[in-house]
């Protein structure tokens, strides 16, 4: 016997579903966005993280070799929503790169950056900030922003890890030649 919330929850699908396939504008991701924001206001909690990532997962499929949303920030951000539902982002990132999914917008660095901080993989993370500066990822203010943080990040790690003043290696030195 359904309940009267799966019912509420498995209507919401159809339509969204109805909403993807009969779009026939000039932006096929923009039903899904859609769909994805009407998820997160309509469902409780605990449906949507059962019910999200599975739909994010079929967004960035969908899209994986349509080259025009290679670097789209919308698309982009689909991808970096999906990687907080998996035991493994790093298999997200890969995917990514080797698709040149982001590969020329900041965020694609920054959450790379982030996931080999978060990996302790310290010196990983700054050559991820450097490449994005040789990829000239844009917007480069929030790359540089993200990397300034960084480094504020592994002074701190630094003087707890050592506290003696051997900071030498995290000094503050500009990967971004303005």
């Amino acid at each position: 016997m359904e309940t009267k919330n799966s019912t509420t929850h498995n209507d919401l699908f159809s339509s969204l579903i109805s909403d993807i396939k009969s779009y026939s504008g000039n932006d096929p991701l923009l039903p899904w966005l859609r769909g994805i924001k009407k998820m997160k206001e309509c469902l409780p909690p605990n449906a949507l993280k059962q019910k999200l990532p599975r739909f994010l997962q079929k967004c960035t499929q969908s899209f994986e070799s349509d080259r025009r949303y290679r670097n789209d920030s919308r698309y982009l951000r689909v991808w970096l929503q999906l990687m907080d539902y998996v035991s493994d982002p790093r298999v997200l990132l890969s995917t990514m790169e080797k698709n040149s999914i982001g590969t020329k917008r900041s965020l694609f660095y920054q959450a790379y950056a982030l996931y080999h901080e978060k990996m302790k993989n310290f010196e990983e993370a700054e050559n991820m900030y450097r490449l994005g500066v040789q990829n000239l990822a844009e917007p480069v203010d929030e790359l540089q922003k993200s990397y300034e943080q960084f480094l504020h990040r592994m002074e701190r790690h630094k003087k707890k890890e050592h506290p003696a003043p051997d900071t030498k290696k995290w000094q503050k030195t500009s990967i971004f030649h303005v």
